[in-house]
């Protein structure tokens, strides 16, 4: 049995913390026995694991708990992701920390070469690489039965306009990077999953809500015989038909896959023959994103497998799509080549 800590108990914790009960009660191949995070209101969340050690101070946490832990788990802001990470790494611990990667492409790097250097395993949470439908899509997409993709399209839709985190660091694009990179990050590491780096790519985004940089962009990405545009809402108000849309046009057919509430679909529908409808909940929904990551994850490490489906210098390219887009958007669309 693996022993975990995870640290910071916000938001995002709750589908980690989730999925190491539901493990707990099947058969217990990873346990959760240490947390950290500096309000001491939120250990609550962690209560059902008995025994388990809470902390408030990181630094505290990762002294105490050198050579008690096989991996941490990051859950922490995104401002924290690349320190926290390199540090844990030094001191002997193997790292599973939550997307984005970090603020910029020279953290991300850092933290893929300390990884490296200390031989420990790190990967980024990169959720959607774990969605049983998107799987499903991907395979489909690699068996070739619909020939080369030439276009596709990525919208994600939804968001509010209320205050978001601790002290609001979402809204503050200095710390969370915008909804480019906290939010849109989503489908730009599907495309970069999917179809690679690209060649280049243009950019336009717009700043709804004052000091949290582009909150709504759009951004059109440029392959060898193939475009491909992400579409994301950080701050819809209301949001009934809050969106997760993928449509892959391809040389002998489509793919389409919309996730929104009321209305799934995942269809494949080809030039030539009947079009295959799948209505599996687990394809059409969230399909156990956050738990299958984990259980992936755990057994990398519990059979010394390197981490293949989501390397991290994989997410070093993610952040580099992710920051050439600010970049074009700043400049009101200019194009940049990768």
């Amino acid at each position: 049995m693996l022993k975990v800590g995870i640290l910071g108990l916000g938001s995002i914790s709750s589908v980690h913390t989730d999925a190491y009960r539901k493990i707990d009660g099947e058969d217990k191949a990873v346990k959760l026995v240490a947390c950290c995070d500096i309000r001491e209101e939120t250990h609550s969340k962690v209560e059902y694991f008995e025994g388990i050690r809470k902390y408030t101070d990181i630094d505290e946490f990762l002294e105490k708990e050198q050579g008690q832990l096989d991996y941490v788990d990051i859950c922490l802001p995104t401002y924290l992701h690349a320190e926290v990470s390199i540090k844990a790494m030094k001191m002997g611990y193997n790292v599973l920390c939550e997307k984005p990667m970090a603020l910029n492409t020279e953290q991300a790097e850092a933290m893929a070469a300390t990884s490296k250097e200390t031989g420990k395993t790190l990967m980024i949470a990169h959720c959607m690489r774990f969605q049983s439908g998107l799987v499903k899509l991907k395979e489909i997409l690699d068996s070739g039965i619909l020939g080369k993709p030439y276009c596709a399209e990525f919208f994600r839709g939804g968001g509010s306009r209320a205050p978001m985190g601790y002290q609001n660091w979402f809204r503050d694009a200095t710390l969370s990077g915008s909804s480019m990179l906290d939010y849109q990050i989503h489908d730009t590491d599907l495309i970069n999953w999917m179809f690679g780096m690209p060649k280049a790519l243009n950019a336009a985004g717009v700043s709804v809500i004052e000091g949290t940089g582009f909150d709504s962009s759009a951004v059109l990405f440029h392959y060898d015989g193939l475009f491909v545009t992400s579409k994301s809402e950080w701050c819809t108000v209301k949001d009934k038909y809050n969106t997760r849309g993928h449509r892959i046009n391809c040389e002998k057919g489509y793919i389409f896959f919309d996730r929104t509430p009321d209305r799934k679909v995942f269809m494949v529908v080809p030039t030539e023959g009947e079009p295959t409808e799948y209505i599996e909940d687990d394809l059409c929904t969230g399909g156990g994103a956050y738990y299958n990551e984990i259980r992936y994850y755990i057994d990398c490490l519990a059979k010394g497998k390197p981490v293949d489906v989501c390397p991290p210098e994989d997410s070093v390219n993610t952040i580099k799509m992710v920051m050439a887009s600010i970049e074009s958007a700043e400049k009101c669309g200019e194009r940049i080549v990768m």
